[in-house]
C-alpha cells in the first residue's frame, strides 16, 4: 500500500530510455566452457521473454521487504531485484510488476535478510559483507558477452569480428527488442565495490583500499606484497577487508 502511494507516479516519472552499448570481442566457445549459466538469445528475439524468469530475478519469488527513505516513513511490499533491468521491483495491489522510482530518495532496501542500496553512478548494489568501517557490495547484471554473425543458411556463426549491440531500457520495467543479425550470448556479471558508512564508493583495487583506510597505507602495501590476491575474487576481497578492519585504530 505504501509503496503504491510513493510510486504510483511511475509512468509520469519514467526515466529517459538509455541505450547501453557493449563492445566485446566474441569468445562464445570459451565462454560456454567457463560459464554454464551463459544464455544464448536468438537473433531478433524480444529480450523481454528471452531470459528465463528463474535467471532474471534475485529470488525465486517476490519476498516481503522494506524500503527506507531519507525523508519519509518506510514502506513495505513484496520485492525482488531484476538482474535484467538492474532495478528493484515490487508487486502492486493489482499484482502488476513495477519498478521503484525516485531512487535518490531511498536510503536502503531490505529484502528478506539482504540489504540493497542505490547510487546514482552505480545503480543498485547488494551488501554482501559488513565491517566496522566499510561494506563490500556487489552489482549484478546481465551483460552482452558475445555476438555472433549470421552465417549461411540462417545459422549463427560462433566466430565473429567485434560487433556492437544496442539494448534499450525504458526504465519502466521493460526492454525493447535487440536488433542483431546473429545470436547474442548473455552472462551474469558481478562488479564489486567498497562502500564506507557514508555510502561513498571505492574501487576494489589496492588504491581503493588505501583511500578507504588512509592511516594504514604501509601495512596495506605490505599485505598486498605478501599475499597472492585476486581482486575479482569475493573471498579474497573479504579477506583484505578483514585484515584492514583488524588494524589498530
Amino acid at each position: 500500500m505504501f509503496i503504491k502511494k510513493y510510486y504510483s507516479q511511475k509512468t509520469e516519472t519514467m526515466k529517459t530510455g538509455i541505450i547501453l552499448s557493449f563492445i566485446f570481442g566474441v569468445f562464445s566457445l570459451a565462454l560456454q566452457a567457463q560459464d554454464t549459466k551463459a544464455i544464448r538469445v536468438k537473433a531478433d528475439t524480444d529480450l523481454k521473454y528471452a531470459i528465463p524468469v528463474a535467471e532474471r530475478y534475485r529470488y525465486p519469488q517476490f519476498k516481503e521487504g522494506t524500503v527506507s527513505f531519507f525523508n519519509a516513513a518506510p514502506a513495505t511490499a513484496k520485492l525482488n531485484y531484476n538482474f535484467q533491468l538492474g532495478e528493484v521491483q515490487f508487486l502492486s495491489l493489482t499484482k502488476d510488476t513495477l519498478s521503484l522510482a525516485n531512487e535518490k530518495t531511498i536510503k536502503q532496501i531490505q529484502i528478506g535478510e539482504n540489504i540493497f542500496y542505490y547510487d546514482v553512478a552505480h545503480g543498485y548494489v547488494e551488501r554482501i559483507a559488513t565491517y566496522p568501517k566499510a561494506y563490500l557490495v556487489v552489482k549484478t547484471m546481465f551483460k552482452v558477452a558475445a555476438v555472433e554473425k549470421m552465417a549461411a543458411m540462417g545459422k549463427s556463426s560462433a566466430t565473429s569480428s567485434i560487433r556492437e549491440v544496442n539494448m534499450l531500457s525504458t526504465g519502466n520495467s521493460s526492454v525493447q527488442k535487440l536488433a542483431s543479425k546473429g545470436d547474442i550470448v548473455f552472462s551474469k556479471d558481478k562488479l564489486y565495490f567498497l562502500m564506507d558508512l557514508n555510502h561513498r564508493f571505492y574501487k576494489t583495487t589496492k588504491g581503493g583500499f588505501l583511500k578507504l583506510f588512509p592511516t594504514h597505507k604501509k601495512a596495506i602495501e605490505d599485505y598486498f606484497k605478501a599475499e597472492n590476491l585476486d581482486l575479482e575474487n569475493e573471498d579474497h576481497l573479504k579477506k583484505i577487508l578483514q585484515f584492514c578492519s583488524e588494524l589498530p585504530q
